[in-house]
């Protein structure tokens, strides 16, 4: 069967819209020795993406070295629109606004937050027309937005959330009735995940683990997030590691995330501290200061994380595991004493480190899903 000529040329007009995405600014003679179409197909897409006003020229570039006119070089008009990126955490949310190419244009963090399903609607309301009210007008204006859910998400939909009662809850519908673009729900584990892939895309097979409230991994094989049959894979926190342990959310017992997450350190860190206001930072200066219960908390932390990456390096084999929390921000050797800790035959050819782009990493990756989906680029990587 032959493609017809508009399926061809939308896809050209993708190919070259995603080259200059990702590898801009470049010439129309750039693109058309990268892509492989002829000069001619090349400047009729340009002429089109500009004025639909995607790209933009930028300036001259150099000549080659057999000299003649100097290239007009092309963009992606990262003015052009705006993306919505929402982390709601189990006691905070936290926003961001990108430009098209990814990058900040304003951040806001609201933290201690009670997070409830009777007024979740109405907050993420209120607060997006507070960060929206000052953009400057643009072509596309808000071309979406992508929420990070602590939880199971399957379609667009939560089917399970362990830290707050959103389950079966629809937020994406509840806020589209207030909101005329697209609203995208996603795990934030997922969204870790793409966010690492983005920003390095020789990592072709990766997992980022988020500890939080709960323990998940976002799973990237052959460059593709992998989510399972149901939106349940890479739920390593309910990973059973104590027969008849401590009672889960997930109506199981011993899980992982009831021994590890930052959530449970941090109670029980209160605890033994007597201060039941202490945060995370209490608990890394007194790790500091080589408290011995401190020490003993993270060190049991990092063994049963240990336990963690181990069984996902034996299913999955990735190149590398990016952890995304607060303690291993704090504490630059963590992921290395998790890597000390792995038996000979997993921790053999593997790169554990912190997630590149820090606690706002989650966010990034919201960015990635809301513009991608935008463009329809096949691919959209993080400057």
């Amino acid at each position: 069967m032959f493609a017809n000529r508009t399926g061809i040329r939308e896809t050209n007009e993708r190919t070259v819209l995603s080259v200059i995405v990702n590898e801009g600014p470049l010439s129309r003679a750039n693109l058309s020795e990268k892509i492989g179409l002829n000069k001619a197909s090349v400047s009729a897409i340009v002429k089109t993406l500009i004025e639909q006003q995607l790209i933009q020229e930028v300036g001259i570039g150099e000549s080659t070295t057999q000299g003649g006119r100097k290239p007009i070089m092309l963009e992606l008009n990262k003015a052009a629109g705006f993306a919505i990126s929402v982390d709601i955490g189990y006691d905070y949310i936290d926003t961001m606004i990108h430009y098209l190419d990814g990058s900040t244009r304003n951040r806001k963090l609201l933290p201690f937050r009670t997070i409830e399903k009777n007024t979740i609607t109405a907050d993420l309301v209120t607060i997006i027309q507070e960060i929206t009210a000052k953009l400057p007008k643009s072509p596309f204006g808000v071309i979406g937005m992508t929420i990070a859910i602590h939880g199971v998400v399957q379609n667009n939909w939560i089917t399970f959330t362990p830290a707050y009662d959103f389950a079966d809850f629809p937020l994406a519908s509840e806020l589209a009735q207030h909101f005329d673009f697209p609203i995208l729900i996603e795990n934030e584990a997922n969204l870790l995940a793409l966010s690492e892939h983005a920003k390095n895309n020789a990592y072709h097979n990766l997992v980022g683990i988020s500890i939080h409230a709960g323990l998940g991994a976002g799973i990237i094989m052959n460059d593709t997030l992998y989510t399972g049959e149901n939106g349940l894979s890479g739920e390593i926190g309910h990973m059973i590691v104590h027969i008849n342990g401590n009672p889960c959310s997930c109506g199981g017992h011993g899980c992982l995330e009831t021994y590890s997450s930052e959530k449970v350190i941090l109670e029980a860190f209160r605890d033994i501290s007597g201060n039941p206001e202490a945060i995370i930072p209490d608990l890394y200066r007194a790790y500091v200061a080589k408290n011995h219960q401190a020490i003993q908390l993270i060190d049991n932390m990092i063994d049963y994380l240990t336990i963690a990456v181990h069984n996902t390096i034996a299913l999955y084999n990735p190149k590398v595991i990016a952890i995304h929390s607060e303690i291993s921000r704090l504490i630059p050797s963590f992921p290395e004493q998790i890597k000390e800790r792995l038996p000979r035959l997993t921790a053999q050819n593997i790169e554990l480190k912190t997630a590149q782009l820090g606690e706002e990493a989650i966010l990034f990756g919201a960015a990635v899903v809301t513009i991608s989906n935008f463009l329809e680029v096949p691919k959209f990587e993080l400057k």
